[in-house]
């Protein structure tokens, strides 16, 4: 098996909730039950059909992690929740759907690729239709010197397009992290959203590669942005780069080559999507978004690089849930009261 194989081994703990299959009522009452600390939950109106939706959530060191898929409903925090709730900060993608409400008493709206910056302990009251959202909560002790407060609820669109593929690619790395691997990501994401929240920094540190980390982390992520592409090329990365191919293939020799290390990226989006228990879509469905050519060579790639066929790969991952547990609702506000 590959280097990074992580077949035998149990991820993060996690929570996972679906609603999916189980009668309106009690379907409601489950999703109602777990968002209550942080949200009333109700219908958009009288006669709308009742809420419901799925979420998982990872501890990360002290951050939470979460998915949630939500049905077009009403959400509300009012000043009991807020009082009661623990101080943090949640930045939240909007994968889907839109967010059309009042934070803070400050009107906004969020719809696809929007990232939002929200308060824990900020009054609330929207409607959200048919949304998937990956968020991160992060502690206010984590943040201190940063002028949360003073910053707007969205992000101006470089930032935005650098957070956004932030949160995806720690979401998509969740469900096989260690954790070991946890706090070192954890610290990573808050590094990073302290020099893309910090004002002091020169302006200038958007468009160097300071913020990246340096070169290979900026080819990463424009890699990883980017699976789905089929013309995801040497030249598409370098011209997205500003960098010669020359550079580009320089860059890239430790690793293989450029397209060697594209490779090996989707394929370990696909092995990642297989282990998300949110993940619904089929093997073929994943060899199409991220450009494979046929599920064949989806299916002898995957078995090449981690010892076993894109199915069997899943099956064990559910196996491995099933037997380390998926913990309970408590579990989550547990997290969450103590970051």
């Amino acid at each position: 098996m590959g280097a990074d194989d992580t077949t035998a081994e149990a991820g993060l703990p996690h929570f996972f909730l679906t609603t999916s299959g189980l009668p309106p009522g009690e379907a409601f009452e489950r999703w109602r039950t777990l968002l209550a600390p942080m949200y009333a939950v109700s219908p958009t109106t009288p006669s709308a059909p009742l809420p419901f939706g799925s979420n998982i959530a990872y501890p990360i060191d002290d951050l939470v992690a979460h998915r949630t898929l939500l049905s077009t409903q009403r959400l509300q925090r009012d000043r009991r929740r807020v009082e009661a709730g623990p101080d943090h900060y949640i930045v939240q993608l909007y994968r889907s759907g839109r967010f059309q409400g009042t934070v803070a008493g400050k009107p906004i709206s969020a719809s696809r690729g929007t990232v939002t910056l929200i308060g824990r302990r900020h009054l609330l009251d929207g409607l959200l239709d048919r949304a998937d959202a990956i968020g991160i909560a992060v502690p206010c002790t984590r943040l201190h010197g940063l002028p949360l407060e003073k910053h707007d609820l969205l992000f101006d669109p470089v930032r935005n397009r650098l957070l956004a593929a932030r949160i995806l690619d720690i979401y998509r790395r969740l469900p096989t992290t260690r954790a070991a691997e946890a706090p070192a990501l954890a610290d990573e994401f808050v590094t990073f959203l302290h020099r893309l929240l910090d004002r002091s920094h020169a302006t200038d540190v958007l468009d160097g590669r300071e913020l990246d980390g340096g070169l290979m982390a900026l080819a990463r992520m424009i890699v990883q942005a980017n699976l789905s592409r089929p013309d995801l090329s040497p030249e598409f990365i370098a011209g997205q780069m500003l960098v010669s191919r020359s550079t580009l293939y320089r860059l890239f020799e430790p690793e293989g080559g450029v397209m060697q290390f594209v490779r090996g990226e989707r394929l370990r989006a696909v092995r990642d999507a297989l282990a998300d228990p949110m993940e619904r879509r089929t093997i073929g469905r994943l060899a199409e978004v991220y450009a494979f050519s046929s599920v064949s060579l989806l299916s002898r790639s995957f078995r090449n690089r981690y010892g076993a066929p894109p199915q069997a790969w899943r099956g064990e991952r559910q196996a491995v849930r099933r037997i380390s547990g998926q913990g309970t609702v408590q579990h989550v506000w547990k997290w969450l009261r103590e970051t």
